[in-house]
Parts: C-alpha cells; sequence; structure tokens
C-alpha cells in the first residue's frame, strides 16, 4: 500500500525491488494498492466524513492497473487544513508539459494548462489523504467483486432517508469497470450504508439511462428530494428512491 503522497505504486516497486511480470497469465507480483487514481468519486457528509468510492489507476499495459472498487473513508477529526499552491514551481512534470505545448494553438495551451491544474489537484488530494491523515481516521472497506463490481468515472450521490429513521446512504450509480464488467452492459444502482458501510445492488426498474461504454457525452447526477437526476448529455432521467423507478425527465 502507498501511504505517501508523492509517490505512486510505481514509485513503490523501484523502491523496494518489485519485479513486475510481462505476461499476467504467468503470475508475478500483484497491482500494488495505490490512491492516485483517476474516476473516483468524493463526497463529503454532513458531519465532516469523506467518502471516496473506487476509481483507476494507470491503464491495461502497466503492471499496476487497477480498477479499485473498494470505498475509503477519512474521518472529521482527521481532516487537513487545506493548501494553497499555484501552477509555478511545481515541478519536472510540468515544466515538460510547457517544453510539449504548441505555441501555434491555444488549444494546445489550454489543453496543458487543464492537465496541469488536474495534475496539483490530485497531488494535493492524495497527499493530504496520506501525508496529513492519522492512519488511524482512514478506513478502507473492501468487498467481493460479486456484491461491487470494480468501477470508475460513476457518480456518487448522498442521501439521508428520514423513512428509515434518518439512515444515510450513498447511491453509486453507472460507471466502467473491465472488459466483461457488468457495468459495461447496464446502468448499475449499488447503495453503501454508512452505518455499516455494506453495499448491496439495488434492482430499479423503468427506463434506465444508457451505459456509459463507448459515450463521450456529459454526465452529472443532482439529487432533488426524494429523486436523483442523471442527467446524459441533454437526456434526463429521474430515479425514484422510494421505489427505485427510473423515468424520463
Amino acid at each position: 500500500m502507498i501511504s505517501h503522497g508523492s509517490r505512486d505504486a510505481y514509485h513503490a516497486r523501484k523502491e523496494f525491488g518489485l519485479r513486475p511480470s510481462q505476461d499476467s497469465e504467468k503470475g508475478g507480483p500483484e497491482p500494488v494498492f495505490c490512491f492516485c487514481r483517476f474516476g473516483r468519486t468524493e463526497t463529503k457528509l454532513p458531519d465532516g466524513r469523506i467518502v471516496y468510492i473506487a476509481g483507476e489507476h494507470e491503464d491495461y499495459y502497466d503492471p499496476d492497473f487497477n480498477i479499485y472498487n473498494d470505498v475509503v473513508v477519512v474521518h472529521r477529526h482527521g481532516a487537513v487544513q487545506e493548501t494553497e499552491q499555484t501552477e509555478e514551481g511545481t515541478g519536472a512534470d510540468d515544466a515538460g508539459s510547457e517544453n510539449e505545448m504548441s505555441d501555434d494553438s491555444d488549444y494546445d495551451k489550454e489543453y496543458w494548462e487543464d492537465l496541469k491544474r488536474e495534475k496539483i489537484k490530485e497531488d494535493l488530494e492524495t497527499a493530504a489523504l496520506a501525508a496529513g491523515v492519522d492512519p488511524a481516521d482512514i478506513q478502507i472497506y473492501g468487498y467481493p467483486a460479486d456484491v461491487f463490481p470494480a468501477t470508475y468515472f460513476h457518480t456518487a450521490t448522498y442521501f439521508k432517508d428520514e423513512r428509515t429513521g434518518g439512515n444515510e446512504y450513498v447511491y453509486i450509480i453507472g460507471g466502467l469497470g473491465y472488459g466483461k464488467s457488468p457495468h459495461r452492459k447496464a446502468t448499475l444502482v449499488h447503495r453503501l450504508d454508512l452505518q455499516d458501510h455494506s453495499i448491496r445492488r439495488i434492482a430499479t426498474n423503468g427506463e434506465a439511462p444508457p451505459p456509459r461504454v463507448g459515450s463521450e457525452k456529459e454526465w452529472k447526477v443532482e439529487l432533488q428530494g426524494g429523486r436523483i437526476l442523471y442527467t446524459v448529455g441533454s437526456e434526463g432521467y429521474f430515479l425514484s428512491l422510494a421505489d427505485m423507478r427510473w423515468s424520463r425527465s
């Protein structure tokens, strides 16, 4: 497990001399657990806890490529003070990005600026979790793949259900996964119970939104009363949390 904000799985392999197999069928070290991911969600709860769900590290060609199906909870008393950081002097990676910019293209400049901002954000999040928080304030929950399939680019929506006495949940909708993942065939709904951190898949009915795979449309979610509005491009879908029925907006 990587527990230092400035290191990722690659640096761990290098430091500890772990040699990945060139052929996964021949075995070799498992991917090193790493919190440096993309496509994960960050949900801030009313009591100050932060819930990070799943995400992907690297891509299929990397020995530490992994799509996660875990939940990481950072407790309030371990919160880290926000740190201001500008884009100047952010290190060699940024210098390399500058060198690759095209002076003739405003698009290229905008692309690399966005990339730098994302890099800074990722580093700060990882450093905050790993370096600035007491390990006792971090809880990591893992799940069997048939309970919660590995996913990234999903959505996570907090909901307090007054019908059950105020129980708190996070609804996890959609996402991507490995090539044969059920996420690629349908828009799945899972529910994280914040009382015991169990996850279960929720059966839905009605007209569900299409799966994320192969789509380049913008998507977002918004809680509206007892319904979640899930928007894909210009198309909107409501999920009623009372009866778990999808309907077009």
